[in-house]
């Protein structure tokens, strides 16, 4: 970074998208790309690291086998009381 300058290289997706996005509020892409970094920046909540380890989570651990197990056994007994 130089002279306050930055470079990113993103995937070609999310630059076409950057561009209809542009061009539907007309404005540049870079113009539209500064302002949603702006955004981004004065929102903390946008910077927090992202959840990645088990601690990072809050509440009781539920192993997913027993979650569909439950979930199964929910539907069930809800279209079993429908079908009464």
């Amino acid at each position: 970074m130089a002279d306050g300058a930055l470079t990113i290289t993103i995937p070609h997706s999310d630059a076409a998208r950057l561009a209809e996005r542009a061009e539907a509020l007309g404005v540049t892409p870079e113009a539209l790309a500064l302002q949603m970094f702006s955004r981004m920046f004065d929102d903390g909540a946008d910077l927090e690291r992202p959840a990645t380890v088990s601690e990072d989570f809050d509440g009781p651990y539920i192993e997913l086998e027993d979650a569909l197990e439950e979930f199964s056994a929910e539907l069930e007994r809800r279209l079993a009381a429908r079908a009464e």
